[in-house]
């Protein structure tokens, strides 16, 4: 029926009735039903184009059951779970099966020659044969036996399978699967204890299931299906895993009212009452008209060409005069449809006067040779058009009759007066003779008739109304006839059905075949091995009574279509009695194990019982189910054959229309009309072609007032997002000129907008009437009034003061803005029927399986023993404590490890050749065959990519290991990057395959496609292409991880290295430990929690451990694992996180390297407990009770890590930047949507988090995603911060120029702009002239308490407006930084130089450096911070610096702390060790500091210089050991460093920063300043380490260090004074 146009074209013109959903926006559903063989398809052969492609059964079956348990997972049926596979088919389904086995056998043979061909060597196992997925066959026997274990297994360990029932119907059962179901509907359906608002979900999305959902007049019910994507090349291979995977949702109840509207005008125009059911069955009986798998399409009636609005018009037209409907629940009325054809024949003659119009025209042109086109044949592929010829008579004769008889005569057909329509008739009689003409050949060479006459017309009638009344019979009652089939490959012309009113039409039930007999009926030689060797030579002896059924070759005939797929199957029908007959014989020699899959077999009813049933046997592969409780009903078809008469048809009278079922969209309570139009509304991929129905929202008549709007909604529940409604919390309500919300009090606050506000409302309204329009095909109108709400995220059990756990709803932290005319007030909505209340020992029962969210043994796994009332409510519970590994030597050694990228002239230049050879062979470059196979065309179809694919640009994809996409650090721009293997790669590819490189090299321009012959010539090229082929497919590189550009991810290597640090402690056996609990505490697994994490307050990082919280998945319970991965998304909730777990297990994927083998999965933030997030957090001292804590905080959390910067990279914090590029997002500190990879779950919006930490209910539905429906805040522009909680952190960036100016008055706006723009992260600086020297970070939560507005702009900026000068004053500043060397320079506490930084405390569950401003562990650069109790030398520091402040403040730099990277750049006079004639030296700031550091030391009682300085004072100095200066490597402070120097800086003579000087202002910067008070020593052994140091620079600039140079910054001339006399 050409299904992807179908379900494309209904999607399209009903923009609403698709949506894209994630697992956790799916719906609640009863019932669950599965068509099987989609399934079993694209598990057992995903790869059908790839001739090389292989799999064993033991993988396809394993994927199978994974397939069946991610959809289970994903729906989680509450009653029925249905799994049908297909059974033998009725004898008209068989014609359609013949024909696509014929088909696909060839296709799978022409792929192996031409692979064969082009050289390669294909595998020596044999191909799999799809035909084998046929009702019969060994494989479908041993798949039989494998889903009924697969089953057993499930409901005797799976709770989530406990709950419902499972019916499996297997391909032993008569009956498509889709048919199968809908008769167990049916059945259920005529019972009298069925619930009319049972909620049904069918996967698959074939059109048979739309047709068939309609035919069942069930309001609730929805399609399933993976996300289809039009325009281009189809994917068929399958994502991973389901938690990648987006799947669409068809609503029926919203096409149900689609077709409301395509029939609205008939509500005036019929006679007799207008009924929507009536109308549903007309529409699926014009469906079937544009063919379907039993009867083939009417001629000219194509999806594509506007089939369907032509024959709802038609319709339209003709049932106000018909006296009723067409289709009676299944019975069709011929009288009324003879009418309906005949009005749908006149659109039939129009059509082909237009085409008949366009063909005389080209035929006018023809050329001499008679083509009626010139062939140009070039490289590209074209088909030569055969233009459709008729008559050369012009038209002119006036002997019409005689004219007619002549082409009779030719057409060998006798004059048939009347036969075609009244001959009398005058007028247009030409072009319905030319008509008729047309059809005759139709017939005669399309069926094969040699006259045409009326006999043949009637039974063409005939036949097609009997084929329309077999399928509805089929559709609404079940199968009326086995053995029933449509005898033609085409249908009629509408024209000639006709005569038919009084046809009577009855059918022979007869039997269906049995599996062999179909085997043979529908197999193709080809797959002969599928059937018993018995009968096998039926097909292929030259004597057998059925080899003409059997063709070596056949041809297809595309009759009007565009794809191959679509093309008819010229075979012939086979003949049931001469099968049957022929197959006698054969029957005695079949082997009894043949003879019992030869039958027919029941159904499997399963249901849990608590009792032992003992062990059930597995299968081959798989382990035997040791406890089984699975209990079996055996029930055979019949028992579910209902009387046509008995079953119940159209809608049921108990249904509640008027309630709103959660999940399930509606058209309801909004007014709106509609119209229909062609405004490319973009459902999928690309803008609509077709018509839309476009809804207009009717405006208000009377505007509201928003204050009384406001007292009305604010915190009230609406439902949102019409017509996907999501139930949500109003917060505000604004217009252009104010805006409404209430305050802590509860009272209304009104606030003024204007200018940026005003500017905000704006955007966002513009924002949303874009979305509605050019997604859902919705005309929102002006929007006048915005409400802001909080969507519901689902329902959780929360305990109580009373002592009970109670039902609550959860509100999203993100606050929207929606259009208030697209708000739903008061509506009445479905009881779920949850229960409100539990007491704590009903929730929490004995053997409950519960994680811990306190200390200790935070993520720990457990079990509830009791609940004792003398323990005050603590529940008891056993905790498993298992132990954990230690990264810390992989962090330490991931620089060494991990692969290091090399810019493409470095990779070019290892290899030897040039950058854009290297950029070509890494890509795509073709290899056709020899051009002499086919002289002037390109032969696109066996083309050969000899490229190593290791980019892709288009899909923004990189190779792991292999390839990198990174921004350019100078001009932004985006490069690759290759890695070592991929030189090597290249290296090897050279070395076997010379003749290419050679042939591209002397290549000019980007041509990409090349010939064998042409490369490596005309003798051997076939030898060469084998060689080379399977070459690329053997290589490492074909098989290595593909992923997202900028995924934030470990590097393979690094990931063995874990593999290894958690394999050491898999031996340590896990400790039980019995504890009494607060039930806020406990965590219990909750199946239906949607996108809630169990604890709100997590942020996720690479190295993280975590562990798996979510029951029914392919993980385990409980299993453990470390983060390797982050996939980035535009929406948080979106995110998923590569997790390699300790242990491997069935379903595991393989996601770095064979180290990583069956133990990693892809999962959601639900899913996952992030044990480091829990030893940060308690590690930070927050918790109550000397860590002891009750509850997580995470407000308390949040804010404690504001400094800090979130990334996940802070393991590559030190790494260098190299030169000519930016690091990879996953070594470098730049966000990369969102910033920096580490995914804070509440990053950017943060509700108050709940006081207790409940578990969740386990019944709650999962509504909707706020941020799927037509509200997406990205297109809303600037959203209000509330709280400080809401951001990260504010960071300004600026410059030492104007810090002098920001410390006396704050930070301004900028000039032209009403606000000030500042940084939602932490950037990272790149070297350049314009680079941010200070950042400043902003305590937002304290101008938030002063009446300062903040605005989230995007994900990296935040908007200010600052007070009423539009200033953010300096004690709103937490601190200062400097960029270069990571300092601390100011807090409002401690004001400048080193007392600006307060203590920090230790943090062992962070990796060290990772923020500006942040002292990290010792060991690593730095030591712990300096506190208040160090006064004496910070007050020196403070001193000194302040002078040079005073002294110079226009011209001097003022950056108070050096890296020691620039000291051991820069270049020192070598005169005299350093020190100049009159007693100056040139040091650093940093030595300075030291210096008077040195002075001050003997001043702290009872401490040694060593033990007093290092720790404390000279490390914080002391930046990071690496950096940013390109390629230095530093070893800063060893022993001849001046930090050992006795010497005291007295006077500050000169700054030797280069710069411009001011004019009028170059005098010598030469300043007095205060001399110290210490005493000096004329040591020499004093001034050894700083003559060292000094003589160190002089061979730098000796030349004996080739290091990068960079200029000096900051240096100072330092008179010294004499050295004092100290302690050493």
């Amino acid at each position: 029926m050409g299904v992807p146009k179908f379900y494309r074209w209904i999607s399209e013109r009903y923009p609403c009735l698709s949506e894209v959903v994630k697992e956790y926006q799916i719906p609640e559903f009863d019932n669950l039903y599965l068509d099987m063989n989609g399934i079993i398809h694209v598990c057992s052969h995903p790869n059908d184009n790839d001739p090389h492609f292989r799999m064993t059964e033991e993988k396809m079956f394993k994927d199978i059951f994974h397939y069946i348990e991610v959809l289970f997972r994903l729906i989680q049926p509450r009653k029925v779970f249905f799994m049908a596979v297909d059974g033998v088919a009725p004898r008209a389904k068989m014609n359609q099966q013949r024909g696509r086995r014929f088909r696909s056998a060839r296709e799978a043979v022409d792929a192996e020659k031409k692979a064969r061909d082009r050289g390669e060597v294909l595998p020596t196992e044999e191909r799999f044969d799809s035909n084998c997925i046929t009702p019969g066959t060994e494989f479908m026997a041993r798949l039989d036996t494998h889903l009924q274990y697969f089953v057993t297994h499930k409901i005797s360990h799976d709770k989530l399978w406990q709950n419902c029932k499972v019916i499996y119907s297997g391909h032993e059962t008569p009956g498509e699967g889709e048919h199968k179901i809908m008769e167990y509907i049916r059945y259920t359906k005529s019972q009298p204890n069925y619930n009319p608002n049972t909620r049904h979900c069918l996967y698959g999305l074939d059109a048979d299931l739309i047709m068939l959902g309609l035919t069942s007049h069930e309001p609730h019910f929805s399609l399933l299906r993976e996300e289809v994507r039009f325009g281009g090349k189809e994917n068929n291979s399958r994502t991973p895993t389901a938690e990648d995977t987006t799947f669409h949702l068809l609503h029926l109840s919203l096409m149900r009212e689609y077709i409301s509207y395509e029939f609205h005008e008939l509500k005036s125009t019929l006679p007799f009452p207008f009924d929507l059911e009536n109308v549903i069955d007309d529409w699926v009986l014009m469906g079937f008209l544009v063919g379907n798998d039993f009867i083939p399409h009417l001629p000219n009636l194509h999806i594509n060409k506007e089939a369907l609005p032509n024959l709802y018009q038609t319709y339209k037209s003709v049932l106000p005069s018909l006296g009723g409907y067409l289709n009676n629940g299944g019975k069709l009325n011929l009288e009324r449809f003879e009418k309906f054809v005949e009005k749908l024949a006149e659109m039939e003659v129009d059509h082909f006067q237009e085409m008949s119009a366009d063909l005389k025209y080209f035929n006018a042109k023809k050329s001499k040779n008679g083509s009626a086109f010139k062939v140009n044949k070039g490289r590209a592929a074209v088909k030569e058009l055969v233009p459709m010829e008729f008559s050369d008579d012009d038209g002119t004769d006036d002997d019409g009759e005689n004219d007619i008889e002549k082409t009779l005569a030719k057409l060998g057909l006798e004059s048939q007066a009347g036969l075609f329509g009244d001959d009398d008739e005058e007028e247009g009689w030409e072009e319905d003779e030319e008509f008729r003409q047309h059809k005759r050949e139709y017939y005669m060479t399309k069926m094969n008739y040699e006259n045409v006459d009326a006999d043949v017309l009637v039974e063409q009638a005939t036949c097609y109304v009997r084929g329309i009344q077999w399928i509805l019979n089929y559709y609404y009652n079940g199968i009326c006839s086995w053995s029933w089939y449509y005898p033609y490959h085409y249908a009629p012309y509408v024209s000639d059905i006709k005569g038919f009113s009084d046809l009577k039409l009855h059918y022979d039930m007869g039997k269906p075949f049995l599996p062999y007999e179909q085997l043979l009926a529908v197999l193709p030689p080809l797959s002969k091995k599928h059937l018993p060797e018995a009968y096998q030579g039926l097909m292929t002896k030259e004597d057998s009574p059925l080899k003409e059924y059997y063709p070596d070759t056949f041809q297809t005939d595309l009759n009007g279509k565009q794809q191959d797929w679509e093309a008819v199957v010229l075979i012939p029908f086979i003949d049931e009695k001469r099968l049957l007959d022929a197959m006698a014989p054969c029957n005695e020699k079949l082997t009894e194990g043949q003879k019992l899959r030869n039958i027919h077999g029941p159904m499997y009813v399963y249901s849990y019982t608590p009792d032992n049933l003992g062990e059930y046997k597995a299968p081959t592969h798989f382990p035997s189910v040791g406890v089984n409780h699975a209990s079996v009903e055996l029930v055979h078809r019949d028992k579910w054959e209902i009387l046509p008469e008995k079953i119940f048809k159209g809608l049921c009278p108990r249904v509640k229309e008027d309630l709103y079922f959660a999940g399930f969209p509606t058209l309801k309570h909004i007014t709106h009309t509609f119209h229909i139009a062609k405004e490319a509304v973009k459902v999928f991929q690309q803008n609509s072609r077709g018509e839309n129905f476009i809804l207009d929202i009717t405006e208000l008549e009377i505007k509201p007032n928003l204050k009384d709007l406001a007292n009305q909604l604010v915190g009230k529940t609406v439902f949102v997002s019409w017509p996907h409604l999501v139930e949500a919390k109003v917060t505000a309500v604004a217009s252009m000129s104010e805006k409404y919300y209430r305050v802590k009090g509860g009272e209304l606050n009104c606030q003024v907008m204007e200018g940026f506000k005003r500017d905000e409302f704006v955007c966002a309204r513009n924002g949303i009437a874009t979305q509605y329009h050019d997604r859902w095909g919705i005309n929102v109108g002006d929007t006048d009034i915005l409400v802001y709400a909080a969507a519901m995220t689902g329902r959780r059990y929360a305990p109580t003061p009373n002592g009970r756990v109670s039902l609550e709803k959860s509100w999203s932290s993100i606050i929207q803005p929606y259009a208030y005319q697209t708000i739903v007030k008061d509506i009445a909505v479905h009881d779920p029927g949850y229960r409100e209340h539990f007491n704590v020992e009903d929730y929490f029962s004995p053997r409950t399986k519960v994680f811990m969210l306190g200390q200790p043994y935070y993520g720990c796994l457990g079990e509830v023993i009791e609940i004792n009332p003398s323990h005050k409510g603590r529940i008891r519970v056993v905790m498993t404590d298992l132990g954990e590994p230690n990264f810390d030597v992989v962090r330490r050694k991931q620089d060494e490890v991990d692969t290091k990228y090399m810019p493409g002239y470095i990779a070019a230049q290892k290899v030897g050749i040039s950058t854009h050879l290297l950029a070509r062979l890494t890509g795509t470059v073709f290899l056709l065959p020899p051009s002499s196979d086919n002289p002037g065309e390109l032969d696109m179809k066996n083309r050969l990519n000899i490229g190593l694919n290791l980019k892709n640009n288009k899909r923004s994809e990189e190779v792991v290991g292999y390839t990198r996409k990174v921004q350019d650090a100078n001009g932004g721009k985006t490069i690759w990057l290759y890695s070592p293997k991929t030189v090597e790669s290249i290296m090897e590819y050279q070395s076997k395959f010379p003749e290419i490189f050679d042939h591209l090299s002397e290549q000019k321009g980007d041509k990409d496609i090349f010939y064998q012959d042409e490369v490596f010539g005309k003798e051997q090229h076939k030898e060469r292409v084998s060689e080379l082929t399977a070459w690329l497919k053997e290589s490492d590189f074909a098989k290595a991880f593909r992923q997202k550009c900028g995924t934030p991810c470990l590097d393979e290597a690094v990931v063995s290295r874990l593999v290894e640090e958690v394999d050491k402690i898999s031996a340590i056996l896990a400790r039980s430990v019995k504890m009494q609990v607060r039930p806020h505490l406990l965590f219990k697994p909750n199946p239906l929690q949607g996108s809630t994490p169990p604890d709100p307050s997590v942020t996720y990082e690479l190295f993280d451990r975590v562990t798996n919280c979510r029951e029914g998945f392919s993980v385990p319970l409980g299993a453990r694992g470390t983060v390797i991965g982050i996939h980035l998304a535009d929406k948080e909730t979106d995110v998923m996180y590569d997790i390699l777990f300790d242990e491997a297990f069935e379903e595991g994927l393989t996601l770095a390297g064979p180290a990583t083998a069956k133990r990693c999965y892809r999962l959601h933030s639900a899913s996952l407990i992030n044990l480091s997030h829990g030893n940060r957090y308690f590690s930070t001292g927050e918790a109550n009770g000397n860590g002891k804590s009750e509850e997580p905080k995470p407000d308390v959390w949040k804010n404690n890590r504001q400094d800090q910067n979130h990334h996940y990279n802070h393991q590559n914090q030190q790494r260098p930047e190299k030169q000519g590029y930016s690091p990879h997002p996953s070594q470098q500190t730049t966000p990369y949507q969102p910033p920096q990879g580490s995914v804070n779950k509440n990053q950017g919006y943060n509700c108050t988090p709940p006081k207790n930490n409940p578990g969740y209910d386990v019944a709650s539905p999962q509504p909707p995603d706020p941020n799927q429906l037509p509200s997406p805040s990205a297109l809303y522009g600037m959203v209000e911060i509330r709280s400080g909680r809401e951001v990260d952190c504010v960071v300004f960036g600026t410059y030492y120029a104007t810090w002098n100016k920001i410390l006396q008055q704050g930070i301004g706006r900028m000039p032209n702009r009403n606000c000030i723009l500042c940084f939602s992260y932490i950037p990272r600086i790149k070297p350049g002239p314009k680079a941010f020297q200070l950042l400043i970070f902003v305590d937002v939560t304290k101008a938030l308490a002063d009446g300062i507005r903040f605005y989230r702009v995007n994900e990296q900026l935040i908007s200010c407006t600052g007070d009423s000068q539009g200033l953010i004053r300096p004690k709103y500043f937490i601190k200062v930084v400097d960029c270069e060397s990571n300092t601390i320079i100011y807090t409002p506490q401690y004001g400048f130089g080193t007392e600006a930084i307060p203590t920090i405390p230790a943090n062992p569950g962070r990796q060290p450096g990772s923020a500006y401003g942040q002292a990290p562990h010792p060991g690593r650069g730095r030591g712990r911070a300096i506190t208040a109790q160090q006064p004496q030398g910070l007050r020196l520091y403070e001193n000194i610096w302040s002078q040079v402040q005073r002294e110079d403040n226009e011209r001097l730099d003022k950056w108070p702390v050096q890296g020691p990277g620039i000291s051991n750049a820069a270049h020192v006079p070598a005169k005299d060790s350093g020190r100049s004639d009159n007693g100056r030296t040139e040091v650093s700031v940093e030595d300075i500091f030291r210096g008077a550091a040195m002075a001050c030391a003997p001043q702290v009682p009872d401490q040694s210089l060593a033990t007093h300085l290092s720790p404390d004072l000279l490390s914080m100095f002391k930046p990071p050991q690496q950096t940013q200066c390109q390629g230095v490597e530093t070893n800063a402070h060893k022993e001849d460093s001046p930090v050992k120097s006795a010497f005291v800086p007295t006077q500050v003579i000169r700054n030797r920063t280069p710069r411009k000087p001011k004019p009028g202002n170059c005098d010598d910067m030469t300043r007095q300043s205060s001399t110290n008070e210490g005493q000096s020593l004329g040591s020499a052994d004093a001034e050894r380490p700083h003559a060292q140091q000094t003589q160190r620079h002089v061979q730098q600039s000796n030349g004996n260090d080739n290091r990068p140079r960079r200029k000096v910054r900051n240096r100072l001339a330092v008179k010294f004074g004499q050295p004092f006399v100290g302690d050493t």
